[in-house]
């Protein structure tokens, strides 16, 4: 049995950059969304469907996420600076 291979061609690592960074800033508003959710729930005194601290707690997982995916992103945006450095330092 062969397991799948887990690493990806740097040009699927820069191709998806993008979806990534916009998978990033989606999350990070989700994320500040709950913590706001999670803070006026705690302040009215009453349970939005979740307790405050569980509002926190999905806050705090949802921006750790979108922080993974900025640091995707940072990483194609890298490799792309890379190879365009490459290629013009070969050119001259």
């Amino acid at each position: 049995m062969r397991l799948r291979k887990c690493a990806m061609k740097r040009d699927e690592i820069i191709a998806s950059g993008g979806a990534h960074c916009d998978a990033g800033f989606i999350l990070g508003i989700l994320g500040i969304s709950f913590a706001v959710l999670g803070a006026i729930s705690d302040a009215m005194n009453t349970i939005l469907i979740l307790e405050p601290t569980s509002w926190l707690l999905l806050a705090v997982v949802t921006c750790l996420i979108a922080l993974a995916s900025f640091i995707a992103w940072a990483l194609a945006v890298l490799l792309d600076a890379m190879e365009v450095k490459g290629e013009k330092q070969s050119s001259d």
